[in-house]
């Protein structure tokens, strides 16, 4: 039977409640699996405090239990260089000693010196936190062999966010045959529960650059990273730990001058602020915050017939990220352009994760308003690893209101089978110039069957989205499209075969409009490989019909020192039709490190197109990003982009350090589109 699409409400009810209870129907029937092996460890508790220096000289050490027996990723075997840890805690910190054996220590790679930045060409190795063991969410901890740190968190979504960021400190020395790292966490930087005898989740991951080797001390080829296969970490006595509420708050003060053609100053100031309620629950406050020391976004010069996504850079947004994240965006904090006060909470409390913000400031999607907006993302967990979300939002502004309700769930009927689905529906008035400027009640549903065993990805879905569902804060690319889309991808590594690994995957999609004539009709394939020589071949090809467009695109790439980010170099081609217009694509990218402190991405693509009538068009884009590690306290980071219509947007940072807790950032902003703004922006915090 054939649902109609002119239907939506009803259809959408039906298609929800079908796909929600039929998963679960299943769950009565299923033979409960054997569970498997939990690796596990244990802490001590010392009333001792360690001296960072990367030796594990002090007594507490010598106490301490080890663990080791990390499993190589490749060949899913015991590592041949193999990492040894231990754990230790007070009242207020956690401790982390790891020892990262090595036989040939001259080949040990070091170069980052830059905090939270990813070490794409160096050893590393990370630490994976679960404190309240929902099996859903993680802090992770990473450390170079220099000492130098970065850290992010997860949450049920299963997306990392490498926005998140706390204070913590480390130390790492290199010895005769290994690597030693010493961490100190404060209790207070993670949501735990002061209580005895407590069970946590906990992983460690190790990368060896020059074997390209990734290993885990506690391994599944399927997820190896996901908290649901962390093992245990026991003898947990946190019943007087001490509760610090963290307080941390900035005022600063900023100037910014523009000079085009006229000069015109604007002085700011404005406060941040974060503090926690309880250990588990933690909440950030803002007044008038001002992101100018924020890097530009990437340009591109793509042909696209859909909005483009914009990853959030500003750090008031990135606190509980990790937890508002859909498998259809229904918040996309972008929208969010100028604020002038905002509250978050966020946190997990008794079986539930959360987090609230409330904003005050102008919005922006399909044309711009200013007014009040509320969001509120609840995750309830089921079972053992199942969860359930929840979503509201509201957001009553001087042109208009938007009010979006949704659910959503992530279900393992077993350890391979995992169900997930997501509804939602919207009522909004928009009274600017867009295309939903009634009200208009707006719904989307979507339903997905998963199989993931390694070395297999596969999934088929069906999506529903009202032609109206377009919410005010939300990103949806796509609209009026109701169908099926299905998704196989095998991948695999090896430590003995010509190759290091390989990756081919199949997607297709078709979708009908809400008159039920054909809308979207898509299919891709893709393939890569790596060789043991480091060289890396892709291929893809595409045959796509978005009406009225029949589009496809072939292309081709090839990477020499692929596993070796800093000496890799990759060249794409592409052939193919967008639209009316025909072309070929040649792209470059190089990235290297002409000494230790700058490292340096570059990037250029050039498009020849042939246009109806006989008009041909070079579009072209060249892209240069460097991050300047001057001093410990001081940096330069510089983006510039040009593209052949004479559209260039040149952003450099310069951030210093003066004092301790004490920040000067001055930035200089030139962008030309088609005409030309400079800008000149200057910026002083402090953190008390």
């Amino acid at each position: 039977m054939m649902i109609k699409p002119d239907t939506w409400p009803g259809n959408l009810i039906l298609i929800g409640l079908f796909f929600l209870l039929f998963p679960l129907s299943l769950l009565s029937g299923t033979e409960t699996e054997e569970p498997p092996v939990v690796r596990e460890m244990y802490a001590i508790k010392t009333e001792d405090e360690i001296i960072l220096d990367g030796k594990l000289d002090e007594e507490f050490w010598k106490r301490a239990p080890v663990t080791t027996g990390f499993i190589d990723q490749r060949s899913h075997q015991l590592a041949k260089s193999q990492t040894l840890v231990r754990i230790a805690y007070t009242r207020t910190h956690l401790y982390v000693a790891v020892e990262c054996l090595e036989d040939e220590p001259d080949k040990i790679r070091a170069t980052e010196r830059r905090e939270d930045r990813a070490f794409v060409s160096d050893d590393w190795i990370e630490v994976h936190f679960d404190p309240l063991h929902t099996r859903r969410n993680k802090y992770a901890f990473y450390v170079n062999p220099l000492g130098t740190k970065a850290d992010g968190n997860e949450g049920p979504s299963g997306m990392f966010n490498y926005g998140w960021t706390t204070q913590w400190d480390a130390a790492a020395s290199i010895g005769k045959d290994r690597w030693t790292v010493e961490m100190k966490i404060p209790l207070s930087a993670i949501n735990f529960i002061r209580r005895n005898n407590q069970v946590w989740g906990v992983n460690f991951t190790r990368c060896q650059r020059h074997t390209d080797t990734i290993s885990f001390w506690s391994f599944n080829p399927t997820d190896p990273y996901k908290p649901r296969n962390f093992g245990y970490l026991k003898g947990m006595d946190l019943a007087d730990a001490k509760f610090d509420r963290n307080w941390e708050t900035t005022p600063y003060v900023s100037s910014r001058i523009d000079f085009n053609g006229q000069t015109k100053s604007e002085f700011k100031a404005g406060l941040d602020t974060t503090f926690r309620l309880t250990p588990s629950i933690i909440s950030s406050w803002t007044l008038y915050p001002d992101f100018g020391q924020v890097e530009a976004d990437d340009d591109t010069i793509e042909l696209r017939d859909t909005e483009r996504f914009l990853p959030e850079k500003r750090l008031f947004f990135r606190e509980g990220e990790e937890l508002i994240r859909m498998p259809n965006r229904l918040y996309y904090s972008r929208r969010f352009t100028d604020i002038y006060a905002g509250g978050k909470v966020s946190g997990q409390w008794d079986g539930f994760s959360f987090t609230a913000m409330d904003i005050v400031g102008k919005v922006t999607h399909d044309g711009t308003s200013e007014g009040n907006s509320t969001v509120m993302r609840v995750i309830q967990n089921v079972r053992e690893k199942d969860n359930i979300g929840y979503y509201v939002s509201d957001s009553e502004l001087k042109d208009g209101h938007s009010r979006v309700v949704g659910i959503d769930g992530y279900f393992f009927v077993t350890d391979v089978w995992r169900y997930e689905f997501q509804l939602a529906g919207a009522i909004e008035e928009r009274n600017w110039d867009t295309d939903l400027s009634d009200n208009k009640n707006a719904y989307l549903g979507s339903s997905r069957i998963i199989y993931s065993k390694y070395p297999f990805d596969v999934w088929l879905s069906m999506v529903a989205i009202s032609p109206d569902f377009n919410p005010l804060l939300g990103y949806i690319p796509r609209r009026n499209i109701y169908g099926p889309n299905f998704y196989a991808a095998y991948h695999v590594d090896s430590e003995k075969a010509r190759w290091k690994r390989i990756w081919m995957s199949y997607e297709t999609q078709y979708f009908l409009n809400d008159s039920s004539d054909l809308s979207i009709n898509d299919h891709r394939v893709f393939g890569n490989i790596v060789f043991q020589n480091d060289i890396g071949l892709s291929a893809m090809h595409s045959q796509d019909y978005h009406a009225p467009w029949h589009n496809n695109r072939t292309s081709m790439g090839i990477s020499f020192f692929t596993s070796d980010f800093w000496k890799s170099i990759s060249l794409t081609g592409a052939k193919g039709k967008f639209e009316e217009i025909k072309y070929t694509e040649i792209g470059l990218e190089k990235n290297f490190k002409p000494f230790e402190r700058l490292p340096i991405r570059y990037e250029f693509n050039i498009r020849f197109e042939d246009k109806p009538d006989n008009q041909t068009d070079t579009p072209w884009l060249n892209r240069i990003v460097f991050d300047l590690y001057l001093a410990k306290d001081m940096w330069i980071k510089s983006s510039i982009q040009h593209r052949n219509d004479n559209v260039h947007n040149i952003s450099i940072i310069y951030g210093w350090q003066f004092r301790k807790n004490t920040w000067w950032y001055l930035v200089f902003n030139s962008v030309r589109n088609p005409e030309t703004y400079n800008s000149i922006f200057t910026k002083i915090t402090y953190t008390f």
